[in-house]
């Protein structure tokens, strides 16, 4: 299944990354987006369907979540044979 990234998702993955470089040695940031990919690559292939995002402001639009080292939240829907990612946020920001 073929993924693709909401602008404000995409923006979001890039701004960790490169908040992971500045904290970590060089090409930690890179490393941390590139396992970020291969993971929703791999939901995406196996088309996996996770539960309905719990935090409100998520469910109303009935995204899917999954976590990314048990930190991120990815929020995605399954939309015309593709695998949308909508959302990526930081965990604990969430109202669970």
């Amino acid at each position: 299944m073929k993924v693709h990234y909401n602008k404000r998702a995409y923006n979001a993955m890039r701004k960790t990354a490169r908040w992971v470089e500045r904290e970590n040695t060089d090409g930690a940031g890179e490393r941390w987006y590139g396992n970020l990919r291969k993971e929703i690559d791999h939901l995406a292939a196996i088309k996996v369907q996770h539960a309905i995002c719990r935090d409100p402001s998520l469910a109303r639009y009935k995204y899917r979540c999954f976590t990314h080292k048990d930190k991120w939240v990815v929020a995605y829907k399954i939309e015309h044979s593709q695998f949308v990612v909508y959302r990526f946020i930081y965990g604990p920001w969430l109202d669970y």
